[in-house]
């Protein structure tokens, strides 16, 4: 099974100039990420230090469900520090956990082991991707390429492709300036997601559903429960079992 990430690449088709929509002429990729982050709550967002979610997952093979677990992200901006939990029903049956300092994962079966190197660089990377990876706008972007109207499953909008800290990705907005999907290469392969049901917690746009496809399959859907911005994050929250 795939692990999700929430965490968790580029599709040039042309000319930006050529094939951007009207309201998109002349729009510069640093422009787009702005008007993004604006989009998604500005100041809010630019003030975003810690970040919680409670999650279902659920699995597809060939299209139909396969299995739904409960998944809670904890994330520390500043200490480029994340963890994710899996549950079945209540039972906790997984976690993975990345810090600079270490990357490790649980699970009933083995216990605590070193978490992949690979894996490893797909978490940390996921700190400057997603929705909160607009939360820098166009500040900080080592790379940033204005890619044209593209779709992405059955979304179609303008992209963006930026490289942050070493972390590409290429973003796909609406006319509004919102997320509606994503593209990623990691270690796992090609991956795409379609966020949805945007809704505002404490001044933040967040997607409260995405939808993930691997190589162009779809392979799982999350829907959020619970969003808590700049939840406070103690020492017992990075405890493993």
């Amino acid at each position: 099974m795939r692990l999700f990430t929430l965490l968790n690449i580029w599709w040039l088709v042309g000319s930006a100039l050529c094939l951007a929509p009207a309201w998109a002429q002349g729009v510069s990729a640093g422009t787009l990420l702005e008007r993004a982050k604006a989009a998604h709550g500005g100041a809010a967002l630019s003030n975003l230090r810690t970040y919680q979610e409670t999650a279902t997952l659920t699995t597809f093979q060939v299209g139909q469900p396969e299995h739904t677990l409960s998944v809670v992200s904890y994330v520390d901006f500043k200490a480029e520090r994340l963890r994710i939990e899996y549950r079945d029903g209540r039972t906790l049956i997984q976690v993975i956990q990345f810090s600079p300092q270490a990357a490790q994962s649980w699970s009933a079966q083995r216990g605590t082991q070193p978490l992949g190197a690979e894996l490893a660089q797909d978490l940390r990377n996921g700190l400057y991707q997603n929705w909160y990876g607009l939360r820098l706008g166009s500040k900080g972007r080592q790379e940033m390429q204005l890619e044209g109207e593209q779709t992405f499953a059955d979304v179609t909008g303008l992209t963006v492709r930026v490289r942050t800290q070493g972390a590409t990705t290429t973003y796909l907005f609406d006319s509004q300036g919102r997320l509606r999907a994503e593209r990623t290469d990691n270690s796992q392969g090609r991956t795409t997601v379609v966020y949805g049901d945007l809704k505002s917690v404490e001044g933040v746009l967040i997607p409260f559903q995405a939808r993930l496809y691997a190589n162009g399959a779809l392979f799982a859907e999350a829907k959020i429960k619970e969003a808590r911005v700049n939840p406070p994050l103690g020492p017992a929250t990075w405890k493993m079992p």
